[in-house]
């Protein structure tokens, strides 16, 4: 069956890449993991499209395929290397229908956000209001309908099931355009129950219960991994640690793009670069990269996780 699978894949790949470039030659195609960034035939999750790849540009046409070749994403990138959306994007249901419209800035999301139903029908209205100094975001429920189409939240009041991925879901009420009161939910997969309070759209206060009754506080969803020392430490120990070896120093140009994962222990994990080069500046990259310790794990609902990190390196 694995077999039977990956010819498949392998097929499909090259049936889009015949067809991409008997129409245009300047089109390229990868393999990416779950966070879009370059994978290998042997572990991905989406394959990518990248429209004028060999020319610079403010802006790159993207396609993102699901494995069975059925389109998941398409919009435009900021970076023909990196996923960074920009302006309206679309993504779609494996089965074709549309699934969301979203609008981007340097890949956050802004402005207003549209989402429907598997079958086709109309779901939510939401809004994206960034603050001034553009480190704080809230998001305005506008219009939500359940799934027989009976509207629930009309002009940002009413009651909300919230649905941040398919393994999890809250629910409450929605006034004035934001979350009020007592919100309660669960993270499926994981069996984790969670209560939450807010004020003015606001998180005042949160716990959740894990599957083994261990009970955590906080007040913020989603804490980022960190070193210990900052990020500024972080920043100048990769600058500064010699990852350009001595003997070819001032002859490399261009970028190179580190992933890793800091993991529930606060230890790096997976460090990988998705391309090499023929100098060992990659090689070099990961492994000064991997004695970078003391970091401070991340935390999803005061539970400690892993948390993924892509670094881009560039060389002048």
């Amino acid at each position: 069956m694995k077999f039977k699978k990956k010819l498949f894949i392998n097929l499909f790949l090259l049936v889009l890449t015949n067809t991409i470039y008997s129409q245009d030659n300047n089109k390229k195609l990868f393999y990416t993991d779950a966070f879009f960034v370059t994978s290998n035939e042997n572990n991905f999750e989406y394959i990518k499209e990248i429209e004028g790849y060999e020319t610079n540009k403010e802006t790159y046409p993207v396609k993102i395929y699901y494995k069975s070749g059925k389109i998941f994403l398409t919009g435009n990138t900021l970076d023909k290397d990196r996923v960074l959306l920009h302006g309206k994007c679309l993504y779609f249901y494996e089965n074709g229908k549309k699934k969301r419209i979203a609008n981007y800035e340097n890949n956050k999301l802004i402005d207003k956000q549209f989402y429907y139903y598997e079958n086709g029908l109309f779901k939510l209205e939401s809004e994206i209001e960034v603050s001034k100094n553009k480190k704080e975001y809230s998001i305005k429920i506008h219009n939500f309908f359940d799934e027989n189409n009976d509207q629930k939240v009309t002009n940002g009041e009413g009651e909300f099931v919230d649905q941040e991925s398919d393994n999890e879901t809250s629910f409450g009420v929605i006034k004035n355009f934001v979350k009020e009161g007592i919100w309660k939910g669960r993270i499926i997969d994981e069996k984790v129950e969670f209560t939450e309070q807010y004020n003015k759209g606001k998180l005042t206060s949160g716990n959740s219960i894990d599957s083994l009754n261990n009970k955590y506080s906080y007040n913020l969803i989603r804490e980022t991994a960190s070193p210990k020392k900052g990020m500024n430490n972080f920043y100048s120990y990769v600058k500064n640690c010699g990852v350009i070896p001595k003997n070819i120093d001032g002859y490399v140009t261009g970028k190179i793009l580190v992933i890793f994962d800091v993991n529930e222990k606060g230890a790096l994990e997976n460090v990988s670069a998705y391309s090499q080069d023929q100098f060992g500046v990659t090689e070099n990259a990961l492994k000064l990269i991997s004695k970078y310790e003391n970091w401070i794990p991340g935390k999803y609902r005061g539970m400690l996780v892993k948390t993924h990190f892509t670094l881009p390196i560039t060389f002048q």
